[in-house]
């Protein structure tokens, strides 16, 4: 997974809000083959972006997609 600003999350997420993909559901839905129909002003790294947070919505791992983090690492830190 790319490393990505709060800026560009922002701002893609917002884009995607504003084509009424607004719920878990409709995001855990989309497909890289879909995103030109749901907004065909999204970039390639908007593609990328969206598609790395849909992964964090299908993992529960939302807070390691928005501080950059691996989804695909295993936790290695202990909790108390």
């Amino acid at each position: 997974m790319s490393k990505y600003t709060t800026n560009q999350i922002v701002k893609t997420l917002e884009k995607l809000f504003q084509s009424n993909v607004n719920t878990e559901k409709q995001i855990k839905a989309i497909q890289w083959d879909s995103l030109d129909e749901i907004n065909k002003e999204f970039t390639p790294i908007e593609k990328s972006l969206i598609m790395d947070f849909r992964n964090a919505v299908v993992k529960k791992k939302i807070i390691e997609f928005l501080s950059g983090k691996n989804l695909d690492e295993r936790n290695k830190e202990k909790h108390d």
